[in-house]
């Protein structure tokens, strides 16, 4: 019996050890768990904390790299601005008479850019802007850059505005740079070797740019294709521009030269039937090259044609039409683009029309985007401002990038305007890319 006990009581004390170990794992699994949803709600709330923490401070813009130290700028309540334009008056008025007739085709885009500048003028004054503006036909001896700059004719002005051509701007230039006040070539994109200038701006970008931009956009649209490239070499300019496109590498090219017009077998050779044809043409008469690409059109009416030509195509009277050639797509870039459906275009519309009457060209637009946007910049930043030139909220148009232009000695020459909008011609319609 008492055996028995002993073995019923040994059981019970086994028993006892057995869940007594079983009642400790358990309570040591029950803090592992708390540990691990401790765990992971501090994971949760630290998480937490960080979706709704306050973002750090944006860095405060830092103004763009001064490329020169100008002297301090002189904010006025008044500005003189001198515009310098070819209005060719000794041939237009003998005697005190304006000859008859219609008016030579020279003066007219002097003419039509005096005309926005004056439209530009009557607003800007409704907006409180005061200012003098001082007009010379540099055609005139007695007007002329030389003259001017060699006499007190430019005393006071705050800007000078050109739009002459590039054999006329050197001295003005010089003066310019001499002077402390800035010079802005709105027509010519030549720098006329202008060096080491921080007061001389064009607008209009260079040829090289042009170029430049026309190359990067084929390469973009068609990869590492092989264009046929149409030059000629007895036109200096489209010389030049044919040498920007071989001497960059970029691309290779199929050259055929068309000082005079290709044979249609010369050409040939060169096209498929089956694909698109990519051509270029560095050719600044807009009317030859015209005559070349209508060319293409009667040759191979079953062939489709992708043409790059130059910023002076704009004025190709056959782009407008649908029916011309219908089997070519048309490329070129231009530093403008003005639409007269927009708030600012329909302003212009109706100040010329009520003036002048009629429709006002891209001229009359672009002088008046200039006269507009320089006096933003003088009421805004003073006589100096060429370190703003980034700010183009006055341009009513045009997206202006103007930068820096350095030269092999990393030093300052000029500012150019780098801005250029894709224009696209096909049957008649156009689209407008901003690269």
């Amino acid at each position: 019996m008492k055996r028995i006990a002993r073995i019923l009581l040994l059981g019970v004390i086994s028993l006892s050890c057995v869940v007594s170990e079983a009642d400790a794992q358990s309570r040591r699994e029950k803090r592992r768990q708390k540990k691990l949803r401790e765990e992971r709600l501090e994971r949760a709330e630290q998480k937490q904390r960080e979706l709704t923490r306050k973002p750090a401070p944006a860095p405060k813009p830092q103004p763009p790299k001064k490329d020169f130290d100008y002297p301090a700028s002189d904010v006025k309540s008044r500005y003189r601005i001198d515009l310098l334009a070819t209005f060719y008056l000794p041939e237009l008025v003998q005697d005190g008479k304006v000859a008859k007739g219609k008016l030579p085709d020279k003066v007219i885009p002097s003419l039509k850019f005096y005309e926005g500048v004056v439209l530009a003028t009557d607003t800007l004054k409704k907006l409180g802007y005061e200012f003098d503006i001082f007009v010379y036909d540099v055609t005139d001896e007695l007007e002329s850059t030389a003259t001017l700059v060699n006499t007190d004719a430019f005393k006071g002005s705050d800007l000078i505005i050109g739009n002459i051509s590039s054999s006329d701007f050197a001295l003005v230039a010089n003066y310019a740079r001499k002077n402390h006040v800035n010079f802005v070539s709105a027509l010519s994109p030549s720098n006329q070797g202008v060096e080491h200038n921080p007061y001389f701006v064009m607008l209009q970008p260079t040829l090289e740019t042009h170029c430049e931009t026309v190359e990067e956009s084929i390469v973009k649209k068609n990869g590492n294709v092989t264009p046929l490239l149409f030059y000629r070499s007895n036109v200096q300019v489209d010389n030049t521009a044919s040498g920007n496109f071989i001497n960059n590498g970029v691309l290779e090219y199929h050259k055929i030269p068309c000082d005079e017009m290709p044979a249609k077998e010369q050409v040939q050779a060169f096209l498929v039937k089956e694909r698109k044809n990519v051509v270029l043409m560095p050719i600044i008469s807009d009317k030859y090259a015209e005559s070349i690409i209508r060319k293409l059109y009667e040759w191979f009416p079953d062939y489709d044609f992708e043409v790059w030509g130059m910023p002076s195509w704009d004025n190709m009277p056959a782009l407008k039409r649908p029916d011309a050639f219908p089997n070519t797509v048309v490329y070129f870039t231009s530093p403008f683009y003005f639409d007269p459906t927009t708030a600012s275009g329909q302003a212009v519309v109706n100040a010329y029309k009520r003036r002048y009457g009629g429709q006002p060209d891209n001229m009359v637009y672009r002088g008046y985007e200039t006269m507009f946007w320089y006096a933003y910049l003088l009421k805004k930043y003073g006589t100096i401002f060429n370190h703003q030139l980034w700010d183009n909220g006055g341009a009513p148009f045009t997206r202006y990038d103007v930068k820096p232009v350095k030269g092999a000695d990393e030093k300052l020459q000029y500012y150019e305007n780098k801005n250029l909008y894709l224009y696209r011609y096909h049957s008649g319609s156009y689209m407008i890319e901003h690269r």
